[in-house]
């Protein structure tokens, strides 16, 4: 059985690392242990934009897409199924959080739910989601660039695509880290975005599909680049200050744990790797959720001035976060196997 034929654990369980990694970058650990998770914990989001890109890949000779020119109609193409699943999973993730901020507004008084024009465009076009949670870009960012990859499919221009990702690679370095070293302040949307940074990151995961039995690298090599990488991310926070992106070091560092992955295929299985496949995706959505809702208990208990408490806000909400995607699994399938009516 070839690599494109087997089933992956392997990224499943980085998939489950990622998701965790995700909660502790928004809702840090007080202090030094703080600042050291959240410095290595940039390679999550790209990860995932690459996870997305790589089962999007189709060889150019077979690719029914291009033959019938259907790659953006009806849920029967590859990416017709993609766009429609994170385009439900973008719709009633964004009900959830506008209904919570609504409970918000309407009983805790500390929401302003109107959007100004400035705000929808920059929402519209630069994923920036202003009343539902911030981190709610990744899910945007994401649905654009699978309908951008599917427009350029469309069109016959995969090597464009390939080309445009890399100089949108070049343009996150400089906006992201580049600016700032000149101590210039860019805001966040402008390279957080599904163009700048989701597009060249779903084009790399697309690339090493299409290319991974050309490249040959031991997983000696892949662990000491992920090994090495990670610690740079701390010596690049050390001397950069807080990251306003993803680290440089994070390329080389998010690259060799996704071909780690590809690679080994059939490691890691185990309850980390059932995480990552059945409860990522809900995760990265419940977590805002259960952690705006542990600020209000804190608050109410004054537990935020308790160092113990403090450390252990990150635990429970990826604990909590966890409990509800696996109800809500259960439930899913539940209401699936539940017979129809006559």
């Amino acid at each position: 059985m070839t690599r494109l034929q087997q089933y992956n654990y392997c990224l499943d369980f980085i998939k489950g690392i990622a998701c965790m990694f995700v909660v502790f970058m928004h809702c840090e650990f007080p202090g030094i242990m703080g600042t050291a998770v959240q410095a290595v914990s940039r390679f999550c989001v790209p990860f995932f934009f690459m996870v997305s890109g790589y089962f999007c890949f189709k060889p150019l000779a077979v690719s029914t897409e291009l033959k019938t020119g259907k790659a953006m109609a009806g849920g029967g193409t590859l990416i017709g199924r993609k766009l429609k699943h994170i385009g439900k999973i973008t719709f009633w993730a964004s009900v959830f959080y506008l209904a919570f901020v609504l409970f918000q507004q309407l009983c805790l008084h500390n929401q302003n739910f109107l959007l100004s024009e400035r705000e929808i465009f920059n929402w519209l076009v630069f994923n920036e989601p202003k009343i539902i949670a911030g981190q709610y870009w990744f899910l945007y960012a994401l649905l654009y660039a699978y309908a951008f990859y599917g427009i350029l499919e469309c069109l016959r221009l995969r090597k464009f695509a390939y080309i445009l990702a890399a100089m949108m690679f070049v343009v996150y370095v400089v906006m992201a880290q580049g600016v700032h070293l000149a101590d210039y302040h860019v805001p966040n949307m402008l390279y957080r975005n599904w163009l700048v940074e989701a597009f060249p990151f779903f084009m790399l995961g697309h690339w090493i599909h299409g290319n991974q039995d050309k490249i040959s690298i031991s997983n000696k090599t892949l662990i000491l680049i992920i090994a090495v990488s990670t610690l740079l991310c701390w010596v690049e926070r050390w001397f950069m200050g807080r990251d306003f992106g993803v680290n440089i070091v994070t390329m080389p560092q998010v690259f060799a744990l996704f071909f780690y992955g590809v690679q080994n295929p059939s490691k890691h299985e185990g309850v980390i790797q059932r995480i990552g496949r059945d409860c990522s995706m809900l995760v990265y959505i419940l977590h805002p959720a259960v952690w705006h809702s542990l600020e209000g208990i804190y608050n109410k208990f004054d537990w935020n001035d308790k160092m113990f408490a403090l450390y252990m806000m990150p635990i429970l909400v990826l604990g909590v976060s966890i409990l509800l995607a696996i109800v809500f699994n259960k439930l899913m399938d539940m209401v699936r196997q539940k017979p129809a009516i006559a």
